[in-house]
């Protein structure tokens, strides 16, 4: 994978006070090492805050009484449905 030698050459410019330094992509547009780890980095942040959410979610159904009761109650299969009961 090529994501991972270019994040670890951003970090090391941006480390050594270089991370106003480019590289040009396959498409050849200049990027700045520093636009790399912001990317990362708002990457990383929407990731942890959709993981957040679903476990709040989960959460939150897992403590509803009602949720509780839907899911005790039984759903008629389509045999009794075609036999009409």
């Amino acid at each position: 994978m090529v994501l991972f030698p270019t994040l670890a050459i951003a970090v090391w410019e941006v480390l050594h006070g270089r991370g106003a330094a480019v590289y040009s992509n396959v498409y050849g547009l200049t990027i700045h090492y520093t636009s790399v780890l912001i990317f990362l980095g708002s990457l990383l942040a929407a990731l942890g805050v959709a993981f957040a959410a679903r476990l709040i979610y989960f959460w939150r159904n897992g403590h509803d009484g009602a949720a509780r009761l839907r899911s005790i109650q039984s759903h008629p299969s389509s045999a009794d449905l075609r036999e009409g009961k």
